[in-house]
């Protein structure tokens, strides 16, 4: 595989990438609802508190269902319930849930979007700039006789005619060319 391939190739993979890192960024950013995607908008109704491990085979869960603790024991000869309806404690302070993100709006966006860009076009048209440029006026000769030099005015002077080049004839040149290598 010849160097120009595995770049193509590389390239390739980064392209599609960077399309997938894309479009995550636009479902995380405009919060868009896809199926099958679970949210995380209400709370949990049950969750492993806590497990231990008894010995390389069994271990102990604590698990929440509905404000109410169960104690299970996993083994190779399956779970057993050991204690149910355990009173969970209080916490002193339930935990706030953080304030959710707002939403973007695509449309808002859009539209500030093409507000901006708008006032960006029409810049520089409020810009006026002067029609003329004045130069300063050279100086008057001097009473000893001696000519003053006069700084040449802003203007480029004219540029030559770009010279065309013709094509050249090389079917002489390369038969010439030829004829010297089998003589040779």
């Amino acid at each position: 595989m010849d160097i120009l391939s595995m770049l193509r190739t590389l390239g390739a993979l980064g392209m599609v990438l960077g399309m997938l890192a894309g479009a995550l960024w636009f479902v995380k950013r405009y919060d868009l609802k896809l199926p099958g995607r679970v949210t995380n908008s209400r709370r949990k109704r049950i969750e492993i508190v806590e497990r231990l491990s008894v010995d390389a085979k069994r271990s102990v869960a604590l698990i929440r269902r509905d404000g109410m603790e169960h104690l299970v024991m996993f083994g190779p000869e399956g779970q057993s319930t050991i204690e149910t309806g355990i009173a969970a404690p209080v916490a002193a302070e339930p935990e706030a849930a953080p304030a959710p993100e707002p939403v973007a709006n695509l449309a808002e966006d859009l539209a500030a979007l093409r507000g901006s860009f708008a006032k960006l076009v029409e810049l520089p048209k409020k810009i006026e700039l002067p029609k003329k440029i004045e130069l300063p006026k050279a100086p008057a000769p001097r009473a000893n006789g001696r000519a003053t030099t006069v700084v040449a005015a802003a203007t480029p002077a004219p540029r030559p005619p770009k010279r065309i080049r013709e094509q050249r004839n090389t079917t002489r040149w390369n038969r010439a060319a030829v004829r010297a290598a089998l003589d040779a």
